[in-house]
């Protein structure tokens, strides 16, 4: 019989860091760390969104439930495209369902 593989510790994981865009008007949103090999953003993790601050702290800012997070819509007044909407993954984390085709995203690291 073969013995089971171990698995390696993974320390550190790696991701790649994402300026994720409005689609419509172009406006800088927020900075994403994607953990994972998969292409797409089909949900964003709110745990894992490094800036704008404000979007980064959603449970530090008093939200108890996600049903009390806003939608991700675009900081423009004049386009207010919504980009996300909140929901639970399977493993009960709270993440942003993206729309798409209403977001860009840019690779930086």
């Amino acid at each position: 019989m073969s013995s089971p593989k171990k698995r390696k510790s993974k320390g550190k994981q790696k991701y790649k860091v994402y300026d994720i865009y409005c689609g419509k008007c172009n406006t800088h949103l927020l900075t994403y760390h994607k953990y994972g090999a998969g292409k797409g953003i089909l949900r964003l993790y709110l745990a894992n969104i490094a800036s704008p601050n404000l979007m980064a702290n959603f449970v530090e800012a008093g939200y108890e439930q996600i049903k009390q997070v806003p939608n991700l819509s675009c900081a423009n007044i004049d386009c207010g495209e919504v980009l996300g909407v909140p929901a639970l993954s399977k493993s009960k984390k709270w993440v942003f369902r993206m729309r798409q085709g209403y977001f860009h995203r840019k690779l930086i690291k």
